[in-house]
């Protein structure tokens, strides 16, 4: 479903990019230049985006962002209703910067954190890392985790026993044909869709996007057919 082509990198800038027009529109001052956007990303968001990569992409936006020029000053942009419809449908959290492994860690763990009910976990890749995100959900959650790839060093089957432990109701399934690529995180009420599987998390740029209604639904579905016909690990 999600994959990172140049296609799909730029989406996901734009829709940081009109989050950050929304955010100061909410602070009534509508307008910013492509630099203060920048500038606004980087300490707000820590997202890195250059001003001429902004100025570029808004200039393509498809009507969600209005431009008004001067003749000695830079142009300015503002979001439009377009615009802000369009982050309700389908809203970009964050880029993910290896540089800031601290702060996209802990953006994720707060994401986990939030999750509610019964939570569907696609990640191809599995292993001890995995188990230890996984550990910043609610405890109250059920947690049901489809992969694909298990890498077990010894500690990963010891991190599911203690989770158990602990009273987790944390169930792992595999499936057999090779055919996983998607990483997702599903609760009752949201889809995110994750750039990089978990345990590489924070490790290159990647993008967390949270998606829209109709696609969590498509997505429950194939997620259920899966899991029915995966294996218990371990």
């Amino acid at each position: 479903m999600v994959r990172q082509s140049k296609r799909g990198e730029h989406a996901a800038q734009e829709k940081v990019i009109l989050t950050a027009l929304q955010e100061s529109k909410g602070a009534n001052t509508p307008w910013l230049t492509a630099a203060a956007i920048s500038g606004k990303l980087m300490k707000d968001h820590g997202v890195q985006i250059h001003w001429r990569t902004i100025e570029k992409l808004l200039k393509n936006a498809a009507g969600n962002a209005a431009t008004r020029k001067y003749k000695n000053r830079p142009r300015e942009f503002a979001i439009t209703a377009a615009g802000e419809q369009s982050l309700r449908s389908e809203t970009t959290i964050l880029l993910i910067d290896p540089e800031r492994a601290i702060q996209a860690t802990a953006t994720l763990h707060g994401l986990l954190g939030s999750l509610k009910g019964t939570v569907r976990v696609c990640d191809p890749y599995l292993d001890s890392a995995t188990i230890e995100h996984l550990d910043a959900c609610a405890a109250g959650v059920e947690i049901r985790l489809l992969t694909q790839v298990v890498r077990d060093s010894g500690s990963l089957r010891r991190l599911i026993a203690a989770a158990a432990a602990q009273g987790r109701n944390l169930q792992i399934r595999v499936v057999a044909a090779p055919h996983l690529h998607d990483r997702y995180l599903m609760d009752d009420d949201k889809l995110t869709l994750l750039g990089t599987s978990l345990n590489g998390f924070g490790k290159k740029q990647s993008f967390v996007i949270r998606a829209g209604e109709d696609i969590r639904d498509l997505v429950r579905v194939a997620f259920d057919a899966g899991w029915t016909s995966a294996k218990m690990f371990p």
